[in-house]
């Protein structure tokens, strides 16, 4: 695959902000959001509220030239481009020139244009021939590079890419997209499969999930989820060709993306912190656990009944030993303490003292 050098392979020079427009195949973009409603984007860029800072860094220092748009020509209109890279920054300018486009943060856009010493007319671009010309470059720059795109945008962008490909073959598609970016084949396989796995609960409208939509849903945790053997079984992915979703269980799919993204009034999951899939796993893989978790047991409870009650045991003990070593360890530096801490190492102390006679008793009898 070619390397695309920009500032030497290609000469950069100034165009209007005007003639320039977001990206329709920006792979950051939400897909509710088409780039023909420039207004839609420019409300939806104007979540971030770093878009004022940037146009606050534009308007008392300019433009730097050393980060040109990337840019290729609108087909459909002569001396229109279409801004591949830099979308961010292109919001910012087109603020700064008219901040009546800002439906939120009105105010701080307002003020931020008004008080801006530069309010650049003309942005440094670089135009490149075809878009498939800057997808290297961005590949590195914002999959492993210093600024890195979200899990979900990473999978679109190397769905597109894969298109641009001369390989049908999965494996070595997998190994041309890790080779281009710069990352492991295993990795590029669990982002598409994702990918694949997503559209599906797109196309079941997020299977009815309050609030769960493409902006708010944690797609590194999907991505994570599918890494473990068991769920893959759980939602009948065929190990061997996952992203084709050969017979995957749509009733399943419904009760993980539920476990993993329905809020209880408090805010939590069913399956908490992203680290708990390392239990989630076991317990897919065992009816008994399952049906447990199914019924509202916890994620907790349900592990107990996997088979790895010795394992939670011990670790228990283990890190309730190490936790309470601590405590002892800068009880020298705590300024106060309470009545509430009293108690608590009160019942520390009997749960201790209980689960030790319990584990005395059974030595007992195990040497009988």
């Amino acid at each position: 695959m070619r390397e695309v050098t920009v500032t030497q392979d290609y000469e950069m020079q100034d165009v209007p902000v005007n003639s320039l427009m977001f990206d329709t195949e920006n792979p950051r973009l939400p897909s509710t959001i088409t780039t023909s409603n420039e207004q839609a984007v420019i409300d939806w860029r104007l979540k971030d509220a770093t878009i004022v800072e940037l146009m606050g860094a534009i308007g008392q220092k300019g433009y730097f030239p050393g980060e040109p748009l990337l840019v290729i020509e609108d087909p459909n209109h002569k001396q229109q481009y279409i801004v591949v890279e830099g979308n961010r920054r292109l919001t910012a300018l087109k603020l700064l020139l008219n901040p009546n486009l800002a439906s939120r943060l009105k105010k701080s856009v307002e003020q931020t244009s008004v008080e801006a010493l530069y309010k650049p007319k003309e942005a440094p671009v670089v135009i490149f021939d075809k878009r498939d010309q800057i997808l290297d470059y961005l590949g590195y720059r914002h999959i492993t590079g210093i600024k890195a795109w979200s899990s979900l945008a990473k999978a679109k962008y190397l769905a597109k890419l894969r298109m641009t490909l001369g390989v049908t073959e999965p494996q070595e598609q997998y190994r041309a997209l890790a080779k281009s970016i710069g990352s492991r084949t295993d990795y590029v396989a669990r982002m598409l499969t994702g990918l694949a796995v997503y559209n599906t609960i797109v196309e079941n409208d997020f299977f009815e999930i309050e609030d769960l939509e493409e902006e708010s849903i944690d797609f590194s945790v999907l991505t994570t989820a599918l890494s473990y053997s068991h769920i893959v079984k759980f939602l009948a992915l065929q190990s061997n060709q996952k992203e084709s979703l050969t017979g995957l269980n749509i009733h399943n799919l419904k009760e993980l993306t539920e476990w993993l993204f329905r809020k209880d009034s408090l805010g939590k999951t069913r399956l908490g912190e992203s680290r708990n899939l390392i239990e989630l796993n076991k317990i897919v893989n065992n009816q008994r656990a399952l049906a447990a978790f199914r019924g509202g047991d916890t994620l907790a409870t349900a592990y107990l009944l996997t088979d790895a009650p010795d394992e939670i045991f011990q670790n228990s003990i283990g890190e309730s030993k190490a936790r309470l070593e601590a405590a002892r360890d800068t009880f020298h530096k705590v300024a106060s303490v309470s009545q509430n801490d009293s108690e608590n190492l009160g019942e520390v102390y009997k749960l201790a003292r209980n689960i030790k006679f319990l584990v005395d008793q059974r030595l007992l009898d195990d040497s009988e």
